[in-house]
């Protein structure tokens, strides 16, 4: 089973990043747009995972988001990986909350722990918008204006790859009620 671990955005921000979605089809071609209910902040990919591994991560999530309080964070500006100049991946950034990559790091390594490959990258919180699918040139890019929401959940994700685009589906959620 495909799994990924997210934090879950309010449904919307997921309308108002889709909007802005909506403006950036007409500035920019060649690229893979997501829906709005694909929308959401990845905390860590974890690829195919057997499912009697469910409950070893399920369990850590649950320690972990017991006592957490929810996340404060603010769209900042459109991000792309690997660089704007050659992006693969275009994304709404987010501001810094230590909270949260504090919380992205306790997770990391208590799946470490249970055998899951450390992501050597820095956590970037972000939401991503699109795929890029050919070279493109970013200019004359519509401005992505600043929205605060909080994250009051977390959610054990299940992407299912298809023809059409991957759906996601939720294996299990976590509330955050400190």
């Amino acid at each position: 089973m495909r799994l990924f671990i997210a934090a879950l955005i309010p449904e919307e921000i997921q309308r108002q990043m889709f909007l802005y979605i909506g403006t950036l089809k007409q500035a920019v071609d060649g690229v893979k747009w997501e829906r709005p209910e694909k929308l959401h902040v990845t905390l860590k990919f974890l690829g195919n995972v057997d499912e009697a591994r469910i409950k070893d991560i399920s369990s850590l999530l649950s320690r972990n988001t017991q006592n957490c309080s929810p996340f404060q964070l603010t769209t900042t500006l459109l991000g792309a990986f690997p660089n704007l100049r050659n992006p693969k991946v275009l994304y709404a950034g987010l501001s810094q909350n230590k909270e949260l990559a504090k919380f992205q790091s306790v997770i990391e390594g208590g799946l470490s722990q249970l055998g899951f490959e450390n992501d050597n990258h820095k956590f970037i919180p972000h939401i991503t918008l699109g795929r890029v699918k050919k070279r493109i040139i970013l200019q004359n890019i519509p401005i992505l204006k600043k929205k605060e929401f909080v994250i009051t959940e977390i959610g054990l994700i299940r992407s299912q790859l298809r023809p059409e685009g991957s759906v996601y589906t939720p294996v299990e959620l976590f509330k955050l009620e400190k």
